[in-house]
Parts: C-alpha cells; structure tokens; sequence
C-alpha cells in the first residue's frame, strides 16, 4: 500500500491508477461526503500541487518559511483535504436550512490555512517561527 508521504509531485502521475486511487481515497476520508463534487482528474491536479507544496513551502530549505514539524502523512492529508474543500467552493461558516443560504469565510494570503478545518489540522503541524542558521566551516 501506498501512501501519501511515498511520493513526490514529480513522481506522483507516474504512480499506478490504483496507487493514485489509494493516495486519493485516504484524503476523501477525511471529509463525510468524501469531496463528490470534484473529478478524480481535478484530485489528482490538488494532490500534486499538495506534494508540490510540501516540497517547496515547507521544505525545511529556507529559513523564511514555515518549516514541518509534525507528522508528514498527517500534515500531507489534510493540506490536501483543505486543497479539495477550497476546490469544491470552500467551507461554509453558517447555514440557514430554511433559505438554503450559506455564508463563506475569505481570507488574506496570510491566514491561507485558517480557511478550512483541513488546513488548521495542517497548519499544527508546522513551526512557523523565522530563524537564522548559520553554518561554519573549517579548513
């Protein structure tokens, strides 16, 4: 079995279709209905660009972004999940069952992972603390 943390963005189309579907399925878990309103085509595009995120944002490289500190499987899930609700118009805030009205949260690049249930989970998982390192060498 495969799993989201075996793969790269790189790598991840030249997976098997049931591979993908495994990696496809542990993120749809995450939500009750399963995020129906989008194609596998669509997931497969936000899971990558997931991969691609956790390979560039939070890489550990740079000392000006946040850097993972949790769990990677955990982290890659829900950074997905929140990709798929953004997808599918975002989570709702409140609801009125009567006037079948919903209002949704926007927010500033900033507070991009506070959009969602998804990315807060994600966003526990990552020290967002700037530091500088310094390396020292001897000849």
């Amino acid at each position: 079995m495969v799993t989201i943390t075996d793969t790269t963005k790189a790598d991840f189309p030249t997976l098997t279709t049931s591979e993908q579907d495994e990696i496809i399925a542990d993120v749809d878990n995450l939500s009750s209905t399963g995020f129906s309103q989008l194609s596998r085509g669509r997931k497969v595009r936000l899971v990558r660009d997931a991969l691609g995120e956790r390979e560039t944002l939070y890489s550990n490289d740079m000392a000006r972004f946040p850097t993972l500190d949790g769990d990677a499987e955990t982290f890659l899930l829900n950074l997905a999940a929140h990709k798929f609700e953004l997808a599918e118009g975002g989570e709702a805030q409140s609801e009125s069952g009567e006037g079948g009205s919903a209002s949704y949260r926007t927010g500033q690049g900033d507070d991009y992972l506070d959009l969602t249930r998804f990315g807060l989970t994600a966003k526990r998982h990552v020290r967002n603390s700037e530091s500088v390192g310094i390396v020292r060498s001897y000849y």
